[in-house]
């Protein structure tokens, strides 16, 4: 059984299928209760503090569904984060409210040296007009998914196997 909805399991599918693409977790956040203040809290960490500085925290009935995508560093996993790159940014340029950004921890911690290991790259997809349910979010993830799904086979975007991932 899945942990996740079936509109965001079949994404997370998509991604996956992607050469190089080891993992893909997602969450939902609201955003409307985040203020400047709170961002420099580390429960935090993981949003899109660039976007939510530019308009002092959260807007109203917005949130967030984030998708972290792990990648395995080989000379495939980067074409694909190449293409997620473009793909996310022509989105973007027609309308859809995503960014793809890099995301790490410190360099540092208490059990020892991580740089080099900790890279992962989130998708942020912006929604607003969130009353009470999530289906609006559903639906632009759908959106998202048939475009990636188009640009995949438009571009003939190499894809791994189930086995690859193992």
């Amino acid at each position: 059984m899945s942990r996740y909805p079936i509109d965001i399991e079949r994404f997370h599918d998509t991604l996956l299928r992607l050469r190089g693409i080891t993992a893909v977790e997602s969450g939902v956040e609201n955003l409307e209760p985040i203020d400047r203040e709170m961002l420099g809290s580390s429960s935090c960490a993981h949003l899109p503090h660039a976007a939510l500085l530019r308009t002092d925290g959260g807007l109203k009935q917005e949130v967030l569904l984030q998708f972290e995508i792990a990648f395995d560093y080989s000379r495939d996993s980067l074409q694909s984060i190449e293409f997620l790159s473009w793909f996310v940014r022509d989105c973007a340029r027609s309308g859809t409210k995503v960014q793809l950004r890099p995301f790490a921890l410190p360099p540092a911690s208490p059990m020892g040296r991580q740089l080099g290991t900790t890279l992962k790259w989130h998708m942020d997809l912006f929604i607003d007009g969130i009353e009470e349910s999530l289906e609006p979010a559903f639906a632009t993830v759908r959106q998202l998914h048939h475009s990636l799904e188009t640009a995949i086979r438009l571009y003939d975007i190499p894809l791994g196997s189930e086995t690859d991932r193992r």
